[in-house]
């Protein structure tokens, strides 16, 4: 846990015994403002909920705290198209993530997320939604629970005119972040569009992780 100041180990919860009275202790360290990301300090604040031996092996430098991006490169087809698939190895250049899972000991703080899209198969991913996209819904999954459910993709590129500088294109921030803990299978899904898809989407997972060694 080297990585951690002395604010950011007392925000945690972790400067004392872990597995008691971690919510007050947590409330009492509310007055710090951490120079760390916004992400990262979320994730902080969510230690006391973590596993008690995850706990442990943060306190004693078995598990490290980082920034953390899954993506995967999906082919749009039809009118739904699944972006996240099970029974998926991660593949260079098309997804860094297994089987829909996490891997075994990883936590993972769900901050943003971000969809993008390009015409063709080759590129950035830098263009606006056409309208058979912009007017479909997705739907978030972590295991049976449904996180964001039939939603405007559009709401991922907007607003268009008069553009937030202050964000990314196609970042949607979540205002109540998601601890995604191993074994539970995420799913985005794309359907409902008005016409046949085409082209790629590139969508992201951004938040920040807990790893043990």
């Amino acid at each position: 846990m080297k990585d951690l100041s002395n604010e950011e180990i007392i925000l945690s919860g972790l400067s004392g015994n872990i597995e008691v009275n971690a919510e007050a202790k947590k409330g009492a360290a509310q007055f710090s403002k951490l120079g760390a990301s916004m992400f990262r300090k979320q994730m902080i604040e969510r230690i006391p909920n973590l596993p008690a031996e995850v706990q442990k092996q943060l306190k004693d430098d078995r598990a490290q705290i980082s920034d953390k991006e899954f993506f995967v490169i999906r082919e749009l087809t039809g009118t739904s198209t699944d972006v996240i698939k099970k029974n998926e190895k991660s593949e260079p250049g098309l997804r860094n993530i297994d089987d829909a899972e996490l891997a075994e000991n990883q936590y993972f703080l769900l901050s943003a997320l971000c969809l993008q899209y390009r015409s063709g198969n080759t590129g950035r991913f830098d263009e606006l939604f056409p309208d058979f996209l912009a007017n479909a819904v997705f739907t978030f999954k972590i295991a049976t629970r449904e996180i964001m459910s039939k939603n405007p993709v559009d709401m991922f590129q907007n607003p268009v005119y008069g553009y937030n500088v202050n964000k990314d294109f196609g970042l949607l921030i979540l205002n109540n972040p998601k601890l995604i803990i191993p074994n539970k299978t995420l799913s985005f899904e794309i359907e409902d569009a008005p016409s046949g898809m085409s082209g790629e989407v590139k969508l992201k997972l951004i938040g920040t992780e807990v790893k043990m060694y």
